[in-house]
């Protein structure tokens, strides 16, 4: 199996190279993109200097900047926090750290994760290396790009509807996202705490079970953090010789042209090896999943936002007394992305609202998960497509000029969100010259499965996207 961790690490022990020289090329091959944004904070320094028996030992990488780093700028992506040092460090972080693996970069993203294109970040429009006129996808769009750069091995991002999956598809990478509470969230800005999870950025699926394997792990600091008996992902990554694989009846049809051709081959090459089975999804859940995230969504990150009025957090923008203090700051430390969505949580969760749309859509995520477990019962994961279309143009997101209806071929990745389970997005092939991939999600706490059907179809496939 393939793994750039591995076959970096292998270089540091047998001397061809040091840990030192492998940080300061990393750092050397991400200042060649800071043209495309992607690049928020460098760390000031390397932490782990010594090489141990740990794998990822003197690997670099970096973070999506809504993870806390204390004393390295964490702003959420959002300039209303674009002076924040935090005085302590998320958990993962510690994990990587004492794993001895190093921070390059702090990754810029839409702001607290807030939007699927990368164009709404503190650092500006995120641009696709591919195509500089293209997005990357968002919200984890810095690290997508870093990974896909060859400047690090992995990033670590996060996936509230498919901010890992989606914008790994668009870049031909993987992407990871676990069963919620398997990767502890504390120290991680929140944007929908319900459906957040920390991911995982890398090229190969090798690389994301290592990096699972190393951060994995209760925390009793994370009131959702659960304990599961073995996380030795990448130990006990195989390949399955056996696969019963449930699709989606008709998704196709939701696609751009060049990608259903590429989904409806992809189906063809895997029905000649494996069990592969169509469900018919109701329209009307699948046109119900968009907004159900929104109110869900929305009406959380409202609340989760509420403390940023520059008297706790927040850049002090002037004014007298509290109301003016509040309105100054959050006028001009958030962006537009973000006012729309706030704006719309605070109508969701006003009283005459929270009934009728709020636990409404509780009541939907409900019927949703039900039809998840219905369509997976009898196998053993369900296959979509990673994305309806490859990466659009920025002028075309930015103008409405994406027909409407290609979202929702996309828009099944929030199911893994809604059921907490583990997903993960694996490159495919090209279309018109640019990455398209394929997405594996399981029943939840089965991401050992998860990855090994992910190995399987990353070799059995072929490597069609190198």
């Amino acid at each position: 199996m393939k793994s750039l961790i591995i076959e970096l690490n292998e270089k540091i022990k047998s001397g061809q190279t040091s840990v030192a020289d492998v940080y300061e090329n990393a750092k050397k091959e991400l200042h060649k993109i800071d043209s495309t944004n992607a690049n928020l904070a460098y760390a000031d320094q390397i932490t782990n200097t010594e090489l141990t028996d740990n794998v990822l030992s003197g690997i670099p990488y970096t973070l999506k900047d809504l993870v806390s780093t204390k004393g390295i700028l964490t702003t959420g992506g959002s300039n209303i926090l674009k002076n924040y040092y935090p005085p302590y460090s998320a958990y993962i972080y510690e994990k990587l750290i004492s794993a001895g693996a190093n921070l390059v970069c702090k990754a810029n993203c839409d702001e607290y994760g807030m939007g699927g294109t990368g164009l709404h970040g503190l650092n500006g429009k995120v641009t696709n290396i591919l195509d500089s006129n293209r997005i990357t996808g968002g919200s984890s769009s810095g690290s997508v790009v870093e990974v896909a750069s060859g400047a690090v091995p992995f990033s670590i991002g996060t996936d509230t509807g498919d901010s890992v999956r989606a914008p790994a598809s668009l870049m031909g990478l993987v992407g990871y996202k676990p069963s919620y509470g398997l990767f502890s969230r504390y120290g991680v800005i929140p944007f929908s705490p319900s459906l957040d999870h920390v991911g995982i950025i890398s090229k190969y699926v090798a690389d994301a079970a290592i990096v699972a394997q190393c951060i994995a792990g209760y925390d009793e600091r994370d009131y959702t953090s659960q304990k599961i008996e073995d996380t030795n992902f990448y130990k006990n990554l195989k390949t399955e010789e056996t696969i019963n694989i449930c699709i989606i009846k008709d998704i196709e049809n939701y696609m751009q042209e060049g990608c259903k051709e590429a989904y409806l081959k992809c189906l063809q090459e895997l029905s000649a090896k494996y069990i592969v089975k169509e469900y018919t999804l109701d329209e009307n859940i699948l046109r119900a999943l968009s907004p159900t995230y929104m109110a869900i969504s929305y009406a959380e990150a409202c609340s989760c936002h509420s403390n940023k009025t520059s008297i706790p957090f927040g850049v002090y923008a002037g004014g007298h007394g509290y109301d003016e203090v509040i309105t100054k700051a959050r006028s001009a430390g958030f962006g537009d992305q973000v006012k729309r969505r706030f704006t719309i949580g605070a109508y969701i969760t006003k009283s005459e609202n929270f009934e009728k749309i709020f636990q409404k859509a509780k009541k939907v995520r409900t019927i949703i998960i039900n039809e998840f477990n219905a369509m997976i019962k009898h196998n053993d994961c369900l296959l979509l497509p990673a994305h309806s279309m490859v990466a659009p143009l920025i002028s075309d997101v930015e103008g409405g000029n994406v027909p409407s209806e290609w979202s929702l071929g996309v828009d099944p990745l929030m199911i893994a969100n809604f059921a907490g389970t583990p997903s993960i997005t694996i490159p495919y092939t090209k279309v018109d010259g640019l990455p398209f991939g394929i997405n594996i999600t399981t029943k939840q706490f089965e991401d050992q499965k998860m990855f090994n059907i992910a190995l399987t179809l990353e070799e059995s496939l072929g490597g069609q996207n190198e």
